[in-house]
C-alpha cells in the first residue's frame, strides 16, 4: 500500500468526478440523450401538461438514451417557472425521472436529473460557473455538466445539466438522509407567519415526510430566527441552523449579483434539516440569472425571445392574478412589461418595481432595462432580510463572512481562475450552440456573452472584471484581509495520523461513545496556531469541504483530533464527511495555502496511518497512537516506499517521475474515458515530464516496464 504526500504553495481549482453521477456529470464532453416515444406529438403533450396543471405537472412515459445507454419506461416532463414563462418557443426545461414508472430504477446512480434551458443566459454558463464556485468553496452544491437533447430524433438544442436535490443529493452530502427535505416554492423572506403551520406550507414545499413534526420544527426555526431576542438569537441559532453553510453561499450569492434569489426575491433554495443534529441546511438553487443574468427580452436578442411588444396587457398573469399594483391601463406598467416581459407572464417582483419607478421618474425609459453588475454591497448587515441582518449582527459570524469573502476574492471568484473555464466551456459547446434551432437568442449573442455582452446585459468577462475590483474595493473598506491569511508554511500542520476503519475493538470513542473515523492533526512548530481559517477535506471537488469553528487552537508541538463522521452537532470537532476504508483522499487547507494532503490505498479496520517519525516522517501502519507521539510504536510496515515516485499531485504543467534506477520504461497519460493523451518512453532514473494543455479534471497515469504495470495513478490537473 502506497500513500502520497502533496504540497501545493497556490491557488487551485478542482474539478474532479466522485460519487452517484460520475458518469452523466463528467463535463470533459457534451452528453447525448435521446428522448423518443410512440407519440410523435410529444412536445405538443408535455406542453399541454404543463399549462393545464403546473405546478403539478405530469409526466409521460418514454424511452431514453443517454451516451449510447438505452433506458426505458421513463418519466419526462418540461419544468421550470421563470425559465419556461420568460422564454417563448421550444426551449423549456425538462426533467427526466428513472423511477417514476418503475420503482429503484436509476441511471448513473441516480433518479432524476434537469436538463435547463439556460433562460437569461445566453452563454449558458452562468449555473454551471456559479454552482463551480461554490463546490469549490464548500458548500453543498449540485453538479452540473452539457447536453444535446434529442426528441423523437430531432435536436431539440444544447441543456445543461443539473444535479437534483433529492435523497440520493442528501446521502452525497449528509451522513444521515433521512431528514426532512424543504423547497422553497415561493417568495419567502423567511418572516414569522406565526404559529399556524398551514402558513409556511403555502411557500414552502415538504419534499419529504419522515417525522410527524417536520413542519413542528420548521416553525421552530422561524420563531428563533424572528421572535427571539439578540441575545436569544445569538445563543440558539446555531442550535437549530448551518450558520457556517449558509454564510459561505451568502459570500457567493453578493459576488455574483444572484438577484433571484433570498437576497431580492426569497426565491431558490432548500432548507434540510438533518435528522442527527436538527440543524437545517442551506441549499442553494438556480443561478441562471445571477452574474448579470437577465431574459432573453432584455438582451435584444431574437432566436425565440421575449422582446416582441405585448398589445395586450390586460391579459399579462399579473393583472388576470393581481400580483401588479397597477391596472392594465397604466401607460408605464406598459413600458414597463415591454422592457421585461418577467413583469407581464411571471410575476410583479422588485425588480418590475424597481423598472417602474425609473421609467416614472425619467430615467429608465427608451433604451431597455440595464442590469446593474453589483446590485448587492459587502456589507449586507443592514439588509431587509431579517436572516442575514441578525446573522452579521453577532460579531463571531460576522468575522466568519468576512474571511469567507476575503478567501472567495482570493482564489475563487478570480479572473485568472474563471476566464479560463469561460473560454473552456464555449468551446466545448460552440458547435452545439450553433446548430440549436432553438436557441432563444440570436447566434452572435452567444460570443458576445463570453465576453463583453451588450448594454442590456453584461458578458461574463466584463461582469467578473468589474466585479472582482468593485467587491475588492469594498470589503478593503469593510475588513482587513490581511488578519485573515495564513502566515504558515507547508507541515507547520501535517496530517499526523488517520483511522479510516474504527470500531469498539480499537477502543477509541468520541464523546458520545461512537467509534468513528478520526484524523490527527499536529503541530511541528513551537508557537499555538489559530485554525480559524483551515480546513479539511476528503474530496479534491471541494478543497473547502469543512472549516474549522472561529477561535480553533492547536498548542505548540499539540495534537487537534478531528472525527471525520458527518456528525456536525456532537462535541468536539466532527468534520462532514467519512473516510473511506477502500482507499482515498484528504487535504488541509489554511486560507489559500494546502498544508498537506495525501491519496491512501485500502485500509485495516482498528490500524492506522501514522508518520514515523512523528510530525514528518512517511506514513507507516500500525496500531493507533492517538493525541500522542507515533514514533517508537512495534509492529510496523512501511507505506511510504515503491519502485515509482510520482509527484507532484495535483499538478500543472509538468510531473516528477522517479525509479530507483534508470531502465527502458514508458508511460501513458488517459483522461476519463479512456482516451490516451500523453505517451512516451523515459530512461532516467529522475525524469520531469512535461505536460501538454489539460483542461482541469482527472486523468490516469500508467507506468510500465516492458509490458509489466508497474504503476497506475489517479492524476488531478489543475490550470
Amino acid at each position: 500500500m502506497k500513500i502520497s504526500n502533496t504540497l501545493i504553495l497556490i491557488l487551485f481549482s478542482f474539478i474532479g468526478l466522485s460519487g452517484q453521477g460520475d458518469s452523466i456529470f463528467n463535463d470533459s464532453y457534451v452528453h447525448e440523450i435521446r428522448i423518443t416515444s410512440e407519440n410523435q406529438d410529444l412536445w405538443s403533450t408535455l406542453s399541454g401538461d404543463y399549462e393545464m396543471n403546473y405546478p403539478d405537472v405530469p409526466y409521460q412515459m418514454v424511452n431514453v438514451m443517454i451516451d449510447g445507454l438505452a433506458a426505458d419506461s421513463i418519466g419526462v416532463r418540461q419544468k421550470g417557472f421563470a425559465s419556461h414563462f420568460s422564454v417563448v418557443g421550444d426551449k423549456k426545461s425538462i426533467k427526466l425521472d428513472f423511477n417514476k414508472f418503475v420503482s429503484g430504477k436509476k441511471y448513473d446512480g441516480l433518479k432524476k436529473i434537469n436538463l435547463n434551458n439556460g433562460a437569461g443566459d445566453p452563454a449558458i454558463q452562468r449555473d454551471k460557473l456559479c454552482y463551480d464556485i461554490m463546490n469549490n468553496a464548500g458548500v453543498n452544491a449540485p453538479r452540473t455538466s452539457y447536453a444535446k437533447v434529442f426528441i423523437n430524433d430531432t435536436y431539440w438544442g444544447l441543456y445543461v445539466l443539473v444535479e437534483q436535490i433529492d435523497k440520493t443529493f442528501l446521502n452525497d452530502n449528509f451522513d444521515n438522509p433521512e431528514g426532512n427535505l424543504f423547497k422553497n416554492i415561493g417568495n419567502s423572506f423567511l418572516d414569522w407567519l406565526g404559529t399556524d403551520t398551514s402558513e409556511y406550507q403555502n411557500i414552502f414545499e415538504l419534499k419529504t415526510d419522515h417525522e410527524e413534526d417536520a413542519w413542528i420544527d420548521f416553525v421552530d426555526l422561524m420563531e428563533t430566527i424572528n421572535q427571539t431576542t439578540d441575545a436569544e438569537f445569538a445563543e440558539k441559532i446555531d442550535d437549530v441552523f448551518n450558520v457556517d453553510l449558509y454564510l459561505k453561499t451568502l459570500t457567493i450569492d453578493v459576488a455574483t449579483s444572484n438577484w433571484d434569489s433570498y437576497l431580492q426575491h426569497g426565491r431558490n433554495f432548500y432548507l434540510y434539516q438533518d435528522p442527527e443534529n436538527k440543524k437545517f441546511n442551506w441549499m442553494p438553487w438556480d443561478y441562471n440569472f445571477a452574474l448579470g443574468g437577465t431574459f432573453p427580452g432584455d438582451f435584444g436578442g431574437g432566436g425565440g425571445g421575449t422582446g416582441e411588444v405585448i398589445d395586450d396587457p390586460e391579459n399579462c398573469l399579473t393583472i388576470t392574478n393581481g400580483t401588479s399594483p397597477y391596472p392594465a391601463t397604466d401607460t408605464v406598467f406598459q413600458a414597463v412589461i415591454n422592457q421585461d416581459n418577467f413583469c407581464c407572464n411571471v410575476v410583479w417582483d422588485d425588480v418590475c418595481q424597481e423598472l417602474y419607478d425609473g421609467i416614472e421618474e425619467g430615467s429608465g425609459g427608451g433604451g431597455g432595462f440595464t442590469q446593474p453588475i453589483n446590485l448587492f454591497p459587502v456589507d449586507m448587515s443592514s439588509s431587509e432580510k431579517i436572516l442575514i441582518s441578525r446573522l452579521l449582527n453577532i460579531p463571531s459570524y460576522k468575522e466568519r463572512y468576512y474571511r469567507d469573502f476575503c478567501q472567495l476574492l482570493e482564489n475563487n471568484f478570480t479572473t485568472d481562475r474563471i476566464f479560463p473555464l469561460i473560454e473552456q466551456y464555449g468551446d466545448l459547446i460552440r458547435e452545439d450552440i450553433q446548430a440549436d434551432s432553438n436557441y432563444v437568442w440570436d447566434q452572435e449573442d452567444f460570443e458576445l456573452d463570453l465576453d463583453q455582452g451588450k448594454e442590456t446585459l453584461p458578458g461574463l468577462k466584463k461582469f467578473f472584471s468589474a466585479q472582482v475590483i468593485t467587491l475588492a474595493n469594498e470589503l478593503e473598506q469593510a475588513y482587513d484581509c490581511d488578519n485573515a491569511s495564513s502566515s504558515l508554511s507547508a507541515l507547520d500542520i501535517s496530517i499526523n495520523e488517520f483511522m479510516a476503519s474504527n470500531d469498539s475493538i480499537s477502543g477509541l470513542a468520541d464523546a458520545d461513545g461512537d467509534y468513528d473515523d478520526w484524523i490527527e492533526l499536529y503541530n511541528n512548530t513551537d508557537e499555538e496556531v489559530d485554525l480559524s481559517n483551515a480546513y479539511l477535506t476528503d474530496n479534491v471537488d471541494k478543497p473547502r469541504k469543512w472549516s474549522f469553528p472561529v477561535g480553533t487552537k492547536i498548542a505548540a508541538n499539540g495534537y487537534v483530533i478531528v472525527w471525520a463522521d458527518k456528525d456536525t452537532g456532537t462535541s468536539g470537532y466532527h468534520a462532514n464527511f467519512k473516510l473511506a476504508k477502500a482507499g482515498g483522499f484528504i487535504m488541509l487547507m489554511d486560507d489559500n495555502l494546502v498544508l498537506d494532503s495525501l491519496s491512501y490505498d485500502a485500509q485495516e479496520t482498528n490500524i492506522t496511518s501514522s508518520r514515523v517519525p512523528n510530525g514528518l516522517g512517511d506514513f507507516t501502519s500500525q496500531d493507533p497512537t492517538f493525541n500522542q507521539n507515533n514514533t517508537g510504536v512495534t509492529n510496523t510496515q512501511d507505506l511510504g516506499k515503491s519502485t515509482v515516485n510520482v509527484y507532484p499531485n495535483p499538478v500543472n504543467n509538468y510531473i516528477n517521475i522517479d525509479f530507483e534506477s534508470s531502465g527502458n520504461r514508458s508511460i501513458n497519460l488517459s483522461n476519463g474515458v479512456g482516451q490516451s493523451i500523453l505517451a512516451q518512453a523515459i530512461k532516467d532514473q529522475k525524469n520531469l515530464v512535461q505536460l501538454p494543455n489539460l483542461r482541469t479534471g482527472i486523468y490516469f497515469l500508467t507506468v510500465r516496464e516492458g509490458s509489466e504495470i508497474l504503476l497506475t495513478e489517479k492524476i488531478t490537473v489543475f490550470p
